[in-house]
């Protein structure tokens, strides 16, 4: 006699089946239709740089000797010596590059402030470097943080962090701009124009902390950014008489506005803003975002306008995976992607980057590609690699493995090939991390399966089925968070890699791409941290949904905010389900309530610790997945929604791989990596004719195609399977492997 929960269980999974069934079929038709509405995403193409010039072919050897190599696959190498003496050994890592047919490099340069500085002979370096690389091309990296000297002069322009002037300036100061604009005008003019000229790709323009735009935690306390502040504030409210009316202090002067106090990140115990009383943090905390674009807006256009070659111009900023801080400056990636902004250059994630690791994105990268923008990852990969004080000479350090960091290497460009973004490796103080030759013969062999892979990109792209998930993440919601470390921690960068570990295709897009439908079809979305949906955002997203027939996945308060309105009734008119929220703070920390694949049955997995709000479900038409150890009340459920589009909301604040994938199967997600004895949760890229894994454990895969394919190792020539959909694959701890996968009957893709 079957146990009374197993036959539960059994007709939940039924009941899901054959929701998930109807609702393939119903996609099918619906998507077919569908994308005569929406815009068409164009495959992946590994190609130059927005805006760089198309001189030269690209491959080593070939073409006139010194031609500058502006048109070959994206792939960068740069470093930031850290002294004077450092450059001899970043010359004979150029010297390694040229080699490797690496010709394209990002230099640092220091722009000239004032007439008193000795200028930074920039040809000069640019020829030094043409020396050991006659093929190089450039981006010049910019550094627009002012020099010690303009600091000293301009105090009253500089932030002020923890009492004391900081070492940066305001991103409100104006002074800052209009001389950093300035002195960008006199690099520009020092080599455009000039014999290294047609070398110039682009700019990449730097400043504040890290050189990354990134704002210290403590925030700027200046006097001008309070003014900054002030000034928008009025541009906001269009008034003083309605700043004044939204703060709740009628009669207000802009006079009076100060820098709000900030509160403890970290607190779970009050996760959100409540309105009205902390409308002026959560106007402070999209002001900190909006200033810092509107800086790196002022300077690009400013570029544009005085450049004669049509430059590319990248900075390093749209963090929004990565920057765990609300003031962090890095949540108005949305506002440049309209402007000439032509790029980002971001880090591999540092959250989840070593063996086994993720290796995710620090921003949206398929926002910027949808509008023709790139964007290039940046590994920074320490490769063990030092110089002996003693003898002066580069050797790596005992105990490390040249294989395994050449696996994450590896790894890295992967997920840059499948995305047809840029790399750049990279040696960040001049250290000689990259003064290796086999590393570079590893290099050199990414740029042939990169230029390879152009190649067959170069004809019309195939239809091809939309991703398999669609990541989701929202700038506009940090501005009613509170709590920023645990909650982006967990939601945000640990979405992302769930996502990434889960063996499907995915895509990260902003909330504003979705709603815009710039983004193209999905058969699952996922939204991390859309906290603040209003009612005709909700509409047009349920629209959308019902076109597409497409399964939605929802995280911890989907639409808590519906304009100042904050409430559980939110989230349910979002989600199509009833939700509730518990009294007070509770415990997260869930059980799995089905026997699955990759959790079994009373299985834990979700948050810690106490929230406030933390939420629950109560629907009958639901069909619950998992309850909440601590009160035993539903944080996991699935329902169709007017049979046009399935919801699933988990209310719990934890997100992970398992329980995404569990999702998945039961949604009929296709995987590729299929469950087994032991799931290792395996870091999966997929684009256009290619699969790349990560190992995360050692272990046998059984990995699984969406047709019969014909399949080769792109580092390994003797290992591939002909007209497999199914093949297994032994992985080690750390290892990687890129695939080339042509369906039967076609041609490379």
């Amino acid at each position: 006699m079957p146990e009374p929960g197993k036959v539960k269980n059994t007709g939940v999974y039924l009941r899901l089946l054959a929701l998930a069934a109807v609702m393939a079929l119903a996609a099918a038709a619906g998507l077919w239709v569908g994308k005569w509405s929406v815009p068409e995403e164009a495959a992946p193409v590994v190609a130059p740089v927005a805006g760089a010039g198309a001189q030269g072919n690209g491959s080593a050897g070939e073409g006139a000797e010194g031609e500058p190599d502006t048109g070959g696959p994206p792939l960068y190498f740069f470093a930031r010596p850290d002294a004077p003496e450092d450059w001899a050994t970043v010359m004979e890592e150029a010297s390694m590059a040229a080699e490797a047919g690496i010709s394209r490099h990002i230099v640092p340069v220091a722009p000239v402030w004032s007439d008193e500085d000795a200028p930074d002979d920039v040809t000069a370096r640019l020829k030094q470097v043409m020396a050991a690389n006659p093929r190089a091309s450039f981006l010049l990296q910019v550094d627009l943080n002012p020099p010690p000297a303009w600091a000293k002069a301009h105090e009253g322009e500089m932030m002020t962090v923890n009492g004391a002037p900081g070492p940066f300036p305001s991103t409100a100061s104006q002074q800052w701009i209009e001389d950093g604009r300035a002195a960008l005008r006199k690099l520009v003019e020092s080599v455009e124009g000039g014999e290294v000229s047609r070398r110039i790709e682009g700019y990449v323009l730097c400043a504040l902390e890290g050189g990354q735009w990134t704002l210290p935690e403590a925030g700027d306390r200046s006097e001008v950014n309070r003014q900054g502040f002030r000034d928008w504030l009025v541009r906001h409210y269009q008034g003083e008489a309605a700043l004044g009316e939204a703060w709740g202090r009628p009669g207000m002067s802009a006079d009076e506005v100060t820098l709000p106090e900030l509160p403890d990140f970290n607190n779970t115990g009050q996760v959100f803003v409540r309105f009205p009383e902390d409308r002026p943090l959560s106007d402070y905390l999209r002001y900190t975002s909006e200033s810092t674009a509107d800086a790196l807006a002022a300077f690009v256009a400013h570029l544009v306008e005085v450049s004669m070659i049509s430059p590319s111009i990248l900075a390093p900023y749209g963090f929004s995976f990565e920057a765990g801080g609300n003031v962090s400056g890095h949540f108005a990636l949305g506002n440049l992607l309209d402007s000439d902004l032509g790029g980002v250059i971001g880090p591999v994630s540092q959250s989840d980057r070593g063996m086994g690791g993720a290796g995710g994105y620090a921003g949206p990268v398929h926002s910027l590609l949808a509008r023709g923008k790139t964007w290039i990852v940046l590994d920074d990969t320490r490769t063990g690699m030092e110089r002996d004080p003693a003898t002066g000479a580069v050797a790596r350090m005992r105990g490390v493995r040249a294989e395994d960091i050449f696996e994450v290497q590896k790894r890295n460009f992967a997920s840059a090939l499948v995305d047809g973004l840029g790399l750049a490796w990279a040696d960040p103080l001049g250290d000689g991390w990259l003064l290796d030759r086999e590393q570079w013969r590893l290099f050199g062999k990414m740029r042939e399966v990169c230029a390879a892979r152009a190649e067959q990109a170069a004809a019309p792209p195939e239809e091809e089925s939309p991703a398999g998930v669609t990541v989701v993440v929202d700038e506009a919601s940090r501005a009613v968070q509170r709590c920023a470390g645990p909650l982006n921690a967990l939601l945000v960068a640990g979405g992302r890699d769930a996502a990434l570990r889960a063996g499907v295709r995915t895509r990260f897009v902003l909330l504003q791409d979705v709603l815009e439908e710039r983004a193209g079809p999905s058969r699952v979305w996922l939204f991390l941290n859309a906290f603040r949906i209003d009612a005709e955002a909700r509409e047009r997203l349920h629209d959308r949904f019902a076109r597409e027939r497409a399964s939605v996945v929802w995280l911890y308060a989907p639409g808590y905010f519906d304009g100042d309105v904050s409430s559980a009734e939110n989230i349910a008119a979002v989600t199509g389900m009833g939700v509730r929220a518990f009294e007070g703070a509770a415990a997260p920390g869930s059980l799995f309530s089905l026997s699955g694949q990759f959790l079994a049955q009373d299985a834990p997995f979700g948050a810690a610790g106490s929230w406030d709000p933390l939420f629950h479900i109560e629907d009958e038409g639901a069909d619950a997945l998992a309850r909440y150890a601590d009160s035993g009340k539903t944080s996991l459920a699935v329902k169709s929604v007017n049979g046009e589009w399935t919801s699933i909301y988990l209310a719990d604040p934890g997100v992970g791989p398992a329980i995404l994938a569990e999702i998945l199967r039961i949604l009929e997600e296709p995987l590729f990596i299929a469950p087994g004895e032991a799931n290792y949760f395996d870091p999966v890229y997929a684009g256009p004719g290619l699969l790349a894994l990560h190992g995360a454990e050692s272990g046998k895969r059984s990995v699984l195609l969406p047709d019969y394919c014909d399949v080769q190792d792109l580092f390994d020539p003797a290992v591939g399977w002909a007209q497999k959909d199914e093949f297994v694959l032994p992985l080690r701890t750390g290892e990687t492997r890129v695939f080339s996968l042509k369906p039967m009957g076609q041609g490379p893709r």
